[in-house]
């Protein structure tokens, strides 16, 4: 396993992680603002339902982030793979050309 494969199943981990977190903040989110809160004190529910959607968002706006950077690292690593496919083309031939010249000099 590479590198960025590793790096690759660390931020799917991240965004899984990520995404529960925000499913769980929308389910209590949801189940509070369902609650009769009789008896108790409206502005500490509406004040706790703000803090959970905020935090909903900004898990959110993480997990896009680490998608983002995901997505450039794998088209990062394309072009890594593409460039040393190239060079190793290169030395072949010019390791094939050392040998040839060698072997006249012989």
């Amino acid at each position: 396993t590479s590198t960025f494969q590793m790096a690759d199943i660390n931020m799917q981990e991240q965004i899984v992680a990520l995404e529960k977190r925000a499913a769980a903040a929308e389910g209590t989110l949801n189940k509070l603002s369902k609650t009769n809160t009789a008896g108790a004190d409206n502005t500490v529910v509406l004040g706790r339902l703000v803090e959970l959607q905020k935090l909903i968002g900004e898990d959110k706006i993480e997990a896009e982030t680490v998608r983002a950077q995901r997505d450039e690292l794998k088209k990062e690593n394309e072009e890594l793979k593409t460039d040393v496919s190239k060079l190793n083309y290169r030395i072949k031939h010019l390791l094939r050309t050392i040998e040839e010249l060698e072997a006249t000099k012989a």
